[in-house]
């Protein structure tokens, strides 16, 4: 699936009220009976981050993930000292944590 901030056109730090009339106006636009498989993708796209719980689960466990060789390549290179972003530990996290399953 695409990414649903995508989808409805809005911020990932978006609130509950933001997505829901993103969401709205998006089915406006793409009624199921003129564009039925858009519909779907806008539906799916909602539910999935329609509170701030479901975002959370999203961004924790259904974004992808990373490269890990990637990143320690990145993080061994010469040079000034980088640290991973917040974005990048938490990709290695959740790919370590669904391993564990």
């Amino acid at each position: 699936m695409p990414n649903p901030f995508t989808v409805l056109g809005v911020v990932e730090t978006a609130d509950d009220d933001t997505i829901k009339k993103a969401y709205l106006q998006q089915v406006r636009e793409h009624p199921p009976e003129r564009d039925a498989e858009r519909f779907q993708t806008i539906r799916a796209a909602y539910e999935a981050i329609r509170t701030r719980r479901d975002r959370l689960s999203h961004r924790l466990f259904q974004q992808e993930t990373p490269d890990l060789p990637g990143l320690v390549a990145s993080a061994l290179q010469a040079g000034p000292r980088r640290r991973p972003s917040e974005q990048q530990l938490l990709q290695v996290l959740r790919g370590r944590l669904t391993g564990l399953k």
